[in-house]
């Protein structure tokens, strides 16, 4: 009878085999060192091995799962994840779901915690933005108060599908983490807010930009949103076309990530953005 184990793997050929094996480019379009790079982030890595035989593997750190795949000829799907569990059974945390998995892992009395994916659109100039009379576009910097910013993400996104399925954040984590994306897009800042000039506040912001270190060179746009009572005015897909014309110069593609089931993904789409694979974030379920 087969016996499944874990071995301790050598990142660089670890992260060779994830690669061409993972099925999926789960960040869209990376060139090949970036995909290398972005494995070998950990030692953590692990062949999964039946008797002497490589049958797959997975970066296993800390109850959490992470790039798990299957080397061929290996094909079963299930039989990699009844080896896994069999060799380590305090897996809480998957990460990197692909589609075809999901249904299996569920078997295993795990729960879907969420599901997301990449989408990328061309940059082109000859895109034409026009806001509704009274409002004006401004680049979003510094130099704007950084509570103003987080309380008009914390109303953007107040009835968003995140935080259905992550629970609302407070106000410091909401500014902490939209001043973390503006430094990262600081060396091609694309960041703009559209002005409600009768109310002298901000209707909406995407927060966007090209950091030194974004595989491709590629533009992110990173946060963007538009506070309830200014819906259904065409400010996002202003902002959207601003940041795809203005990224042009820097850049042929800009991306972003989003949960699937958010309503923006139609907003999205409308736009030029095309979606990449889905990946899921799956949880052990409690007993």
């Amino acid at each position: 009878m087969s016996k499944y184990r874990l071995k301790q793997a050598e990142q660089e050929l670890f992260a060779v085999y994830q690669v061409i094996y993972s099925d999926a480019d789960i960040e869209m379009w990376y060139d090949w060192n970036s995909r290398l790079d972005d494995t070998k982030f950990t030692d953590q890595c692990f062949w999964i091995m039946r008797d002497d035989e490589r049958i797959g593997g997975a970066i296993i750190n800390n109850g959490t799962v992470m790039y798990p795949f299957l080397i061929s000829p290996h094909v079963d799907r299930s039989v990699f994840w009844k080896a896994l569990f069999s060799c380590c059974n305090d897996i809480v945390h998957i990460k990197g779901v692909l589609q075809k998995d999901i249904d299996i892992l569920l078997t295993f009395a795990y729960r879907l915690d969420v599901i997301r994916q990449v989408m990328c659109c061309p940059t082109d100039t000859g895109i034409t933005t026009i806001l509704p009379k009274g409002y004006s576009m401004h680049i979003l910097n510094d130099s704007i108060d950084s509570e103003t910013v987080g309380k008009v993400i914390m109303e953007g996104y107040s009835r968003g599908i995140d935080n259905e399925i992550f629970g609302a954040t407070n106000e410091a984590e909401v500014i902490k983490d939209a001043m973390r994306l503006m430094q990262i897009y600081a060396h091609r800042n694309l960041s703009i807010c559209v002005f409600d000039e009768k109310e002298q506040e901000i209707a909406g912001l995407c927060i966007a930009g090209i950091s030194e270190n974004m595989p491709l060179g590629f533009a992110e746009i990173g946060e963007i949103c538009v506070l309830p009572k200014y819906r259904n005015k065409g400010l996002a897909e202003t902002m959207l076309k601003h940041v795809r014309a203005n990224a042009h110069k820097y850049a042929q593609v800009v991306k972003l990530c989003v949960t699937v089931g958010n309503y923006a993904e139609n907003l999205y789409r409308k736009n030029g953005f095309y979606p990449g694979p889905r990946f899921a974030n799956m949880s052990k379920r409690l007993v």
